[in-house]
This record gives C-alpha cells, structure tokens and sequence, in this order.
C-alpha cells in the first residue's frame, strides 16, 4: 500500500516575482467514518459492532470532559491530547486574566509508533487526468 500524492504549483507568497514551483501533495482517500471503524475493529475482535461503537462515543465524551477540565489524554500508542492557549502580551503578569486569552486549541502528539509509520511511508505519484476529447 502506499498514499498517492498529486503535484500542484505554488507561487511564493513572499517573493511573487519568483517563479512558481511545483510540490508533491498528499491525495486523501476515502474518510473512515466511526461506523466504519467499529465495524473494521469488531471484525477482528469478539467485541460486537455496537458495543466498540458504544465505546468509541463514550471515549470521545470523556476526552471531551477531561480537556474542558485541562487534563492531559494519553491514549497509549495513539497519542497524546491537551489543551494550549494564546494570549495577548501585557506588561505585567497582573494584566494578564482570562479576557486575555486569544485563541484555545487541541494539540494532538502522536506517540512513537505512530511517528516511526510516517517514516515508512511509501509513495505513488497520481497519474494526471486524461485530457478531455
């Protein structure tokens, strides 16, 4: 298996007098939707599809939960979940209160094996669309 990747111009949004250049793209395939996850999982288990599906929203909520209380999530092999923060800067730390806080965010730290898959990754370059006749 491998991810296919097109490849598209970009100009340089820093220097538009500089010619364009093209660069590899990831094509994304079909989504996986949660129904379809807990169907791919419960065929290689003896859990019931409803039941992995049952689990896999009740994880979610409690991640959910969790975040909104500023708990780290460390979902073993699959990652890490957290929450960040911006801010605007002020002078003093006085100044600083919840009104200053610009933009919250979810980071999402894949763990190792998950890292080393991204290193193995094989590639095939799409074949551009036929010309149209």
């Amino acid at each position: 298996m491998s991810v296919e990747f097109k490849v598209i111009q970009r100009s340089n949004p820093q220097d538009q007098s500089a010619a364009p250049l093209y660069y590899a793209m990831a094509v994304r395939g079909n989504a996986v939707d949660i129904d379809t996850l807990s169907e791919l999982i419960s065929d290689g288990s003896t859990v019931r599809q409803n039941d992995v599906y049952a689990v896999l929203v009740g994880m979610v909520n409690v991640i959910l939960r969790e975040l909104k209380e500023g708990r780290v999530i460390r979902l073993g092999k699959l990652g890490t979940f957290a929450v960040s923060v911006s801010s605007s800067g002020h002078p003093t730390d006085e100044e600083v209160n919840a009104n200053s806080i610009t933009k919250a965010r979810i980071l999402y730290r894949p763990e190792k094996e998950l890292r080393n898959m991204l290193k193995l990754l094989q590639f095939k370059k799409q074949n551009p669309p036929s010309p149209a006749a």
